[in-house]
């Protein structure tokens, strides 16, 4: 089993998958020894797992680990989620892999002589496969230098023809094992050692590991190829390099048996075309001579007869049974297993000759070979014809000389293969699947008669899945070059171009927001919309801002570009645009004081800003204008497309669409196709709504394989080489109006109260003390009113609704919270609605006696979601490695207070990147304190903290403009 091509399953991965309650699950399931069976071949991963003594059979689809495909035969895995039982298959399957990647490769037992009998002269094991795979190789790459080291105890490893040798690499001055080497680098390595490495691949099993076990004609073969290209080491004289005098002196005569000549040791180029004769002549021989196989296969199109070696083969009872069930019948005098009717003959060669050379690996008699020469298979053609953005595709199952009616007629008969004069045609059953899979899925129907021939009107829309369908099943077509570049920028979003954004802004991009707004501009420019969905904080509003701001120099400018956010992100959105973008004119139309007619001359902003209350409200007044985009920021709000927020949002007319969300699924596929009826309309059609089972589940998971191109979604751990250890930002948020009401009613009699005091003659000091009380009491209502006022519903404090966003986009994507604030009663009040909520939660404040066993149980305990903690009880000694996401809900001013806070989750042992957000309410206190601490950050490291009213050290013009 080859484990190349097995996704990196790892903890984070596998939780993202179905949640940590299934995972700890799985966990459990595999730790008992629950899979008893399991199985890989790309890209189905399949076993079965015992659950309370009934077996479970599963089947995990790991093509995208985006949107993984589960079949289950418990209540959870049959209505597709991921369940228990697959996470534990998960498990069972990287062990496997691990355990391969450490142990050594035997030599392949299938390639072994018959005992008793002599190895034909020149027939020396051939273990190559089809080129370097491992590996990629470029002249132009990094210099590659390979090292093979030689046991101590050579002369009796190959006396018993089994070597053992550790295979390194030379790279940059340092040696690496085969595991560690990147292969995502390309290398460059001379021819002699690229064969080298091609033959050792072959031995390994299709991959290069540290130790590699091979016989002495395998051997003899190295030395002699890799005599000045290859350094050997030997380590019976201390590991000392071997020149060339000393590998033929000292290792030949090892390797070479008395009155044994060297046998030279081909490596194979390519494996012969299925179905059809490698020559169509044979060659020149004095008398029949076997292949050095195990399973030897001979015959013509009339009858086969297949001679297995060796009945101690490990395989020799389950080929034999399915030989048996096949029509064969073994003749005892000469031991071959034979099949005589023509018919059952061709349709075995059509069904299984991929079955045979997977599991097998046979040897074909040349006798076999020239009687089989005039056999030839049908294969899947496919034509494209059109231009624009839209063009028709044509497959057909077809072969040269080959009529589309005679294949018609083949299956509707159920035969696999089509007679002419002196050819023969085969229909093999990987060709029809492929023909049928690709015919019905790019139709759109699972019961499409399967008739040879298929023929679709496509749009531009549908060519990175018509694409990406085709790549799957290997199938090449003739496209335009416009159309691949167009489809390989969608799905392979390396690559793009870079997106048009001034060189001073791009140096402020990282590399993956660089990509984000590369493929946001990509659709635009090709009249498509799409879903960036990266993982919360790695900046979608900062991409989204990239694509303005391409529109804005090199866009076609149709109307301006609409930004629909909740109330609570109307703030931030505004922030970023004025930091990131200066140069856009925007207008925010929300509250009282908004716009009623969106004709008038003066109104041609770049960016129009608004809520999705606010456009559900002025609906007639949006459909009177046409934006050039338009963005749908946290579009989770308009997942259900019977809502007025979704219908609204439908209803505006733009040249592109796009949403940005964590979350692209909450709750079902039509979260997703919610969100297509927007940015791609008619994109993803709905089924109908009779289907049932498994009809209904094909087209989610069609729909799912569509709409996957048009998703871009990096978790954290993706990008990390671009990202920090820590990523910190602030996010910004209006007040309500009761909320702003109260806070403007404070600040007011605030000032008279000092206006008064001064007239009074009130010292300096008691002036200072007054002010940071009542700044104390203004950053409360900026917290939460209800601190002042516990009447005061916390679901209406504005603050609060921007945390609900936090928090459910971090249970949606797997992560847990630690939330800090100084206000105690804010701590008790967040923790009463949680309760409320259902959500699970530990709680640290000043009263807490045993801090240490709150944290080992949050730690432990992977159901918490949140843990609620206040700055003197949080500030120092904790460890909250089980979370990877810090929210200051009112931030303290002293940037050491809050690094020191953030850093309970990021230390050691933390192995996610942590995500720290500050919250901070625009146009208050909040706002200027943090515009303070830029500029004069030492004066804050004791101002408004409860604990230094009495004796902060700031002038009183810088007190009283905080309260301007």
């Amino acid at each position: 089993m080859a484990y190349l091509d097995l996704p990196d399953l790892t903890r984070e991965i596998l939780a993202e998958l179905g949640g940590w309650t299934v995972l700890r699950q799985g966990r459990n399931l595999f730790k008992t020894g629950a899979v008893t069976a399991v199985e890989w071949s790309h890209p189905l991963l399949s076993g079965t797992v015992m659950d309370a003594g009934e077996a479970m059979e599963v089947e995990l689809d790991l093509r995208s680990l985006t949107f993984i495909k589960n079949r289950c035969s418990c209540r959870v895995g049959r209505g597709g989620q991921v369940c228990p039982h697959a996470i534990a298959l998960c498990l069972a399957i990287r062990e496997k892999a691990e355990t391969a990647h450490r142990a050594p490769a035997p030599a392949p037992a299938r390639r072994e002589a018959p005992v008793g009998k002599a190895r034909q002269k020149g027939a020396v094991p051939d273990p190559a496969r089809e080129g370097l795979r491992t590996l990629k190789l470029d002249p132009g790459g990094q210099p590659l230098r390979l090292v093979l080291v030689l046991p101590p105890n050579l002369e009796a490893a190959a006396e018993r023809n089994a070597v053992v040798l550790k295979m390194e690499f030379l790279l940059g001055g340092e040696r690496i094992s085969p595991e560690k080497l990147f292969k995502g680098a390309s290398y460059a390595v001379p021819e002699p050692v690229r064969e080298i490495l091609a033959f050792l691949e072959g031995v390994c099993g299709g991959g290069l590991f540290s130790l590699v076990q091979v016989k002495r004609e395998q051997l003899r073969f190295l030395v002699e190829k890799g005599t000045g290209w290859v350094e050997f080491l030997d380590t019976r004289k201390g590991t000392q390099p071997m020149d060339e005098g000393a590998l033929r002196k000292d290792l030949i005569p090892i390797l070479t048996k008395e009155g044994e000549e060297p046998a030279p040791v081909e490596v194979r180029r390519s494996r012969e075309v299925r179905g059809a004769a490698p020559s169509r002549q044979a060659p020149a021989v004095d008398r029949p001579v076997l292949p050095d196989n195990w399973m030897v296969i001979d015959g013509s199109t009339q009858y086969l007869a297949i001679l297995l070696r060796e009945r101690e083969h490990p395989q020799y009872q389950r080929c034999a049974d399915w030989l048996r069930a096949e029509g064969f019948r073994k003749e005892p005098s000469n031991g071959k297993w034979w099949l005589r009717d023509p018919h059952k003959v061709l349709n075995f060669l059509a069904l299984n000759r991929a079955r045979l050379e997977r599991d097998y690996d046979p040897g074909y008699t040349e006798n076999f070979r020239l009687r089989t020469a005039a056999v030839e298979p049908v294969e899947v053609a496919c034509q494209t014809v059109g231009e624009g953005n839209a063009f028709t595709l044509r497959l057909e199952l077809k072969a040269e000389g080959l009529e589309l009616a005679e294949v018609r007629q083949a299956l509707v008969s159920g035969r696999h293969y089509i007679l002419q004069e002196d050819r023969v045609f085969l229909l093999t059953k990987e060709t029809i699947e492929q023909f049928e899979t690709i015919s019905r899925t790019l139709g759109g129907d699972p019961d499409l008669p399967l008739t040879g021939l298929f023929q679709g009107r496509l749009t531009g829309a549908d060519l990175p899945h018509v694409d990406a369908v085709l790549e799957d099943m290997e199938i090449e077509a003739v496209l335009p070059e416009d159309w691949k570049e167009r489809s390989a920028a969608i799905r392979k979003v390396g690559q793009l171009k870079p997106p048009p954004l001034t060189e001073a802004i791009r140096a402020r991009f990282r590399g993956y927001q660089l990509i984000g707004t590369a493929w946001l501009w990509h659709l635009y420019r090709n009249q498509l919309g799409g879903i960036l969905a990266d993982e919360m904080g790695l900046g979608k509003t900062i991409q989204a801002i990239g694509l303005l701001l391409c529109w804005k120099d090199h866009g076609e400018r149709e109307g301006p570009a609409l930004v629909v956010a909740p109330a609570s992100l109307i703030g931030n959105w505004g922030r970023e645009l004025s930091v990131w973008a200066p140069g856009l004119s925007v207008y925010v139309h929300h509250g009282v004081s908004r716009r009623t007619d969106f004709e008038a001359d003066d109104f041609q902003p770049d960016v129009c800003l608004t809520s999705y209350s606010t456009l559900r409200n002025d609906q007639a007044l949006f459909q009177s204008i046409s934006f050039s985009l338009a963005l749908a920021d946290e579009a989770q709000h308009v997942k259900n497309r019977r809502s007025h927020a979704a219908k609204s949002l439908r209803s505006i007319a733009a040249r592109s669409r796009y949403v940005l969300t964590g979350t692209p699924i909450e709750n079902s596929i039509e979260d997703l196709r919610a969100l297509f009826d927007f940015c791609q309309p008619g994109y993803l059609k709905r089924p109908r709504g009779d289907l049932r089972g498994e009809e209904r589940q094909w087209h989610e998971q069609r729909d799912l394989e569509k709409a996957a191109p048009f998703i871009l979604r990096r978790g954290k751990k993706l990008v990390a080489p671009e990202l920090p250890e820590k990523i910190e930002q602030t996010l910004w948020c209006g007040m309500e109006a009761r909320q702003q009401d109260l806070y403007l009613e404070v600040r007011r009699k605030t000032e008279e109260t000092l206006m008064k005091m001064a007239a009074a003659g009130a010292s300096e000091n008691r002036l200072r003390f007054t002010i940071l009380t009542e700044l104390l009491r203004l950053r409360q209502i900026c917290a939460d009113p209800g601190l002042l006022h516990p009447d005061y519903p916390i679901e209406e404090s504005a603050k609060f609704g921007l945390f609900q966003e936090i928090l459910q986009e971090a249970i949606d994507g797997n992560h847990r919270i630690l939330v800090f604030s100084q206000f105690v009663k804010l701590l008790k009040r967040l923790r009463g609605w949680l309760e409320a909520n259902e959500i699970s939660t530990a709680y640290i404040d000043g009263s807490t006696r045993d801090r240490l066993a709150v944290c080992d149980r949050f730690n432990r305990d992977e159901s918490l979601t949140l843990c609620l903690i206040s700055l003197k009880a949080g500030g120092t000694g904790l460890n909250l490695t089980g979370a990877d996401t810090v929210v200051h809900f009112d931030p303290w001013w002293n940037p050491a207070v809050e690094d020191q806070a953030t850093d309970r989750a990021h230390r050691i042992g933390q192995s996610r990147t942590v995500t720290s957000y500050k919250l901070v309410t625009e146009g208050t206190v909040e706002d200027k304190v943090l515009a303070l601490q830029i500029r004069k950050s030492a004066l804050l490291k004791e101002l408004l903290e409860e604990s230094a009213i009495h004796s902060a050290k700031v002038d009183l013009s810088t007190l009283k403009s905080l309260l301007s």
